[in-house]
């Protein structure tokens, strides 16, 4: 078991340096609204469709990464964002624009805008304060419920566990390449709710195990 143990840990670290390696050199492979890229917009007075334009940069656009999205309440606007956009392919949109919505716009009206990446560091960062103030009281927490066990280890286990946990997580995404983004922070939220659900669980195996052997054993029990 021992063994076992050694080696995962082995494992573990070892991903954790191949994921720092790529990190260093690559960097994370992020989802489109987080990398650079380029974004139009269009507008009329009588509304746009959705599922339209969407089409539209479907075919000029091809197979580069790109997404549409309204960006007025009352639906008449809407922006393409693509990681990449010539100004032949911002033509070709509007005319096409033009001719579904039997529209006069311009295309010298309309400039592309260049938008830079977002660092994963300024993504990440809202979380860090709220997520260590949540460590801090669940720590507190177990420490005053699991008080009779080896309060090191459950601090050691409370604070190590989740940082190498998330670590683990990071690392993978960037050797796999998967994207970084929404879903990204969400699987990293549910590991964390996951790792302190697992510890809990564990300190109370041995709580209950340890209240069994003062059971067990009656000399043995410790004032408070």
């Amino acid at each position: 078991m021992r063994t076992k143990n050694i080696i995962l840990y082995v494992i573990i670290c070892l991903i954790i340096i191949a994921g720092i390696a790529v990190w260093d050199s690559k960097g994370f492979n992020t989802e489109l609204q987080y990398s650079s890229r380029y974004q139009i917009q269009i507008s009329n007075k009588t509304g746009i469709e959705l599922s339209d334009m969407e089409q539209i940069a479907s075919e000029v656009l091809g197979n580069t990464r790109h997404f549409v999205q309204k960006v007025e309440l009352f639906g008449n606007a809407v922006s393409i964002v693509s990681e990449q956009m010539s100004e032949e392919q911002k033509n070709q949109i509007i005319d096409k624009f033009n001719e579904k919505y039997d529209e006069d716009v311009k295309s010298e009206n309309i400039n592309i805008l260049y938008i830079p990446f977002t660092r994963v560091k300024d993504v990440i960062e809202p979380f860090i304060i709220p997520g260590a103030l949540t460590l801090i009281i669940i720590l507190i927490y177990f420490l005053i419920v699991y008080r009779k066990l080896n309060w090191i280890k459950i601090m050691v286990k409370t604070i190590v566990y989740p940082v190498i946990a998330e670590l683990l997580l990071y690392s993978i995404m960037a050797i796999v390449r998967i994207p970084f983004g929404r879903l990204a922070i969400a699987l990293s939220i549910g590991l964390y709710l996951i790792i302190i659900l697992i510890l809990a669980n564990i300190f109370e195996k041995q709580r209950s195990k340890y209240v069994e052997e003062l059971k067990n054993n009656p000399d043995d029990r410790k004032e408070d």
